[in-house]
């Protein structure tokens, strides 16, 4: 079989079933006041499934937490009015013929926006870093910590309950699962930071598994991940093979089912 028709063959896992194997990547678009997504928010996801996107991620959309965006016209995945927004959105999505999945999101600490609007709390991270010497926000404190996992938990649960096909989980491009992982960013000296990468990740572990015991066994769940950062493009979080496997293992272990890798170079 050729690589033509290997891409428009269906796909199935779990609560996922698409009809080709193209996938519109998250694209972050600021189109939601207030945090609440629109009809024209709703219309444009529409358009995608009628143009034959097999599946659709959408563009990163905030947890519960005060802090978790640094722009106000990034939509919510919390609340009445931005649910029933991402309702009209699935909802057009499957009447298109298409698939999606929210891209589950927490920004972790950031630069403040152009625009001027800053969050009413301060931007929260595992040790107050986006990259190395730059401290914009508060270190999150081990019972914040518990309160995000149960935030990521909710936005999961919540997106099974709307109907939406899978759920993925936002933990690259320096956002806050990914400050845990990196070094540069996680300089914390409990059971969240460490040396090695694998003692890194007990943070999104935990929130791959609080994902898992909401939404259940059989929906999809998928992470995006990247080695490189926006304040660090040449970097390697896992520089060998073996480290690699290290990284990743514990998280399909704690119940990721797709790894979305979003790298530079492959």
């Amino acid at each position: 079989m050729s690589i033509d028709n290997s891409l428009f063959r269906p796909f199935s896992l779990k609560s996922l079933n698409i009809k080709n194997r193209i996938v519109m990547a998250p694209m972050t678009r600021s189109f939601s006041p207030n945090g609440i997504p629109t009809a024209d928010v709703a219309a444009y996801y529409r358009r995608r499934a009628e143009g034959e996107a097999g599946l659709i991620l959408s563009e990163g959309t905030v947890i519960n937490r005060v802090s978790s965006s640094n722009d106000a016209n990034i939509p919510h995945f919390y609340g009445e009015q931005a649910l029933t927004g991402w309702k009209n959105v699935i909802d057009g999505v499957h009447s298109a013929g298409g698939a999606m999945g929210p891209q589950i999101w927490h920004m972790g600490i950031m630069d403040n926006h152009h625009s001027g609007w800053v969050p009413s709390e301060p931007f929260e991270g595992p040790s107050g870093l986006n990259r190395p010497g730059f401290n914009n926000g508060k270190t999150l404190t081990e019972s914040e910590i518990a309160d995000v996992i149960k935030a990521y938990g909710q936005a999961a649960a919540d997106a099974k309950n709307l109907g939406f096909d899978c759920v993925e989980i936002h933990g690259a491009h320096g956002y806050l699962i990914d400050q845990f992982f990196w070094e540069g960013t996680n300089e914390r000296t409990d059971i969240y930071g460490g040396k090695t990468l694998p003692e890194r990740s007990r943070f999104a572990i935990e929130v791959i598994k609080e994902v898992r015991k909401r939404v259940g066994e059989d929906f999809a769940v998928i992470i995006r991940l990247s080695q490189f950062k926006p304040a660090a493009y040449t970097n390697q979080l896992a520089k060998t093979p073996q480290e690699l496997e290290a990284w990743i293992n514990p998280l399909a272990d704690a119940g990721i089912d797709i790894f979305h890798a979003s790298q530079r170079r492959f």
